[in-house]
């Protein structure tokens, strides 16, 4: 980080270079500058996911539920009011947060199921509407074709025409990690990773902004 950041004076700021940040360069900002925004976006974005990632790969249900990502969130916040940055920036920054710290565990079970999943087959045993911030979708209770009941319900795949007793396709890993889901087609499945991942992708970009504009330059003369 750059000395002149820490070492210039602090004055009193304008309500803009509260909101927005000092942004005190003429033209455009210097390119290490832009550079020490990429890299705070990006740390911090991987920061955030890690430990929902972690308790993806690991099974931890601790680390999937995403608070330890929203401590590491919090911490990034802290980060950038220590940079002077925005407080218009900083806000959205803190909920950004918050969402990619919860959407990451599912982006890392996205991926897991796509990449390292099995297909498999299984016979509906019962139907439930979705309730509260899900009304459309329908719940299937579902068990193996052997009759071990999968755990939890599939709404992937399960519709308002599935009855008891139809098959439904299954994605599962084979060492158990991540609940099993309905198979859906492949373009549906880029669209929910592409869902999960857009929280963390503007968490990127915005974090960026806020240390590039957050810079207090020293007037020359």
């Amino acid at each position: 980080m750059d000395r002149s950041r820490l070492d210039s004076p602090r004055r009193a700021p304008s309500l803009s270079a509260t909101l927005w940040g000092a942004a005190a360069y003429r033209g455009r900002p210097p390119g290490w500058l832009v550079a020490e925004g990429v890299l705070v976006g990006v740390v911090g974005w991987a920061a955030v996911a890690a430990p929902g990632v972690a308790g993806t790969l690991l099974g931890s249900d601790v680390l999937r539920s995403g608070e330890a990502g929203m401590v590491v969130a919090l911490g990034l916040v802290v980060f950038l009011l220590f940079l002077r940055a925005g407080r218009a920036l900083v806000g959205p920054i803190a909920v950004l947060g918050v969402c990619w710290a919860v959407s990451a565990p599912r982006a890392a079970t996205e991926v897991l199921l796509a990449w390292g999943g099995e297909v498999g087959s299984a016979v509906v045993t019962s139907v439930a509407p979705g309730e509260g911030e899900a009304p459309e979708r329908h719940y299937c209770s579902v068990r193996h074709p052997d009759g071990t009941p999968v755990p939890g319900r599939i709404w992937r795949g399960c519709g308002a025409t599935t009855a008891p007793g139809d098959p439904i396709g299954l994605v599962y890993d084979p060492q158990g990690r991540v609940p099993p889901r309905g198979t859906v087609d492949s373009g549906h499945d880029r669209e929910l990773l592409a869902d999960s991942l857009g929280a963390g992708l503007a968490l990127a970009a915005l974090s960026t902004v806020a240390v590039v504009r957050s810079y207090h330059m020293v007037p020359a003369g």
